[in-house]
């Protein structure tokens, strides 16, 4: 049998990096012959948790090969996907986010839940079928549930997280669980080495609602005001950015990671007046206050569905 190629979404953020990592262990523990790939470059946050477990960056993979194997994870969408999914045989599916648009020529392993972290679906995966979980894989689930989950204090958090953290913590061997997260934190809130493109499109997620194409991109920090010294690059950025992807809107949302609040950059008139509507909210020197959402796949896109449903 080829080798099943496993990957995460475009723009991976950590728990996408880690499920293709984990997804591919859980294979390769039960003698399936799998490969860990990425779609993209990595954030910060994923580079430090790469080098705490000492495990390797998994191989850029920009293409598929006619009828190859494929599990995917982290993602259902395949406009989040690789560009020639379509030629891929998806035999594994294993995500946390609503149901998109993809489809299998034959019957395939398919996970949903609806938790916070694809990883903690991949923890319940190897203890069913009471799989070793090693240190290496433990200390990267701890990461991509924490990431994903803002420590637990997320709206996406549910008890099979917190379970599935607690667990894995253990076996990481990670005593301090605050300043664990507080370094993931830190080493994601460190854009100094960002330009302002990169800054926008490191998590970045296209959406279709009501057939217009819009992109979302979440920059999450402990350090707002950096982040907002930068307003007027980042909006220069996301312009570029909607033109050259062909997008309708191109939404940018700074999210503060402790206070738990979050602001929409200001865009053209027509996106301001959009957001204002679907948020309740009104521009006020280049932000749209947003309040205490954090979310985007279960606040800020289900917030823009209800607003086209109308």
């Amino acid at each position: 049998m080829t080798t099943i190629a496993v990957f995460g979404h475009k723009k991976p953020d950590t728990d996408a990096i880690v499920s293709a990592i984990v997804m591919t262990y859980w294979l390769n523990q039960q003698g399936i012959d799998a490969k860990s790939y990425r779609l993209d470059d990595i954030n910060q946050e994923t580079k430090f948790l790469m080098e705490l477990a000492k495990v390797r960056l998994p191989e850029l993979l920009t293409h598929l090969e006619p009828d190859q194997p494929a599990a995917l994870v982290d993602h259902n969408e395949s406009q989040q996907s690789i560009a020639n999914l379509a030629d891929a045989h998806i035999c594994y599916l294993v995500d946390h986010h609503k149901l998109g648009d993809l489809t299998t020529a034959e019957p395939a392993y398919i996970r949903f839940e609806p938790v916070g972290s694809t990883s903690t679906i991949l923890y319940q995966m190897l203890k069913e079928r009471n799989l070793l979980i090693s240190q290496q894989m433990a200390t990267l689930m701890a990461g991509a549930i924490i990431s994903d989950t803002l420590n637990l204090t997320g709206p996406t958090t549910t008890d099979s997280d917190k379970q599935a953290l607690q667990a894995v913590i253990h076996l990481a061997g990670i005593h301090d669980i605050n300043s664990f997260a507080n370094q993931l934190f830190d080493a994601k809130s460190n854009i100094s080495d960002l330009t302002d493109d990169a800054l926008v499109t490191t998590d970045y997620k296209q959406f279709i609602f009501s057939n217009k194409k819009w992109a979302i991109a979440s920059i999450e920090t402990v350090k707002p005001d950096v982040v907002l010294s930068r307003i007027e690059g980042i909006q220069q950025a996301s312009e570029l950015i909607r033109q050259r992807d062909g997008l309708d809107y191109m939404l940018v949302i700074i999210v503060d990671i402790l206070k738990q609040q979050s602001w929409a950059v200001g865009s053209n008139d027509a996106q301001n007046e959009i957001i204002e509507q679907a948020f309740n909210t009104r521009l006020n020197d280049k932000l749209l206050d947003l309040g205490n959402l954090v979310s985007r796949k279960k606040q800020f896109v289900p917030t823009l569905e209800a607003f086209y449903a109308q």
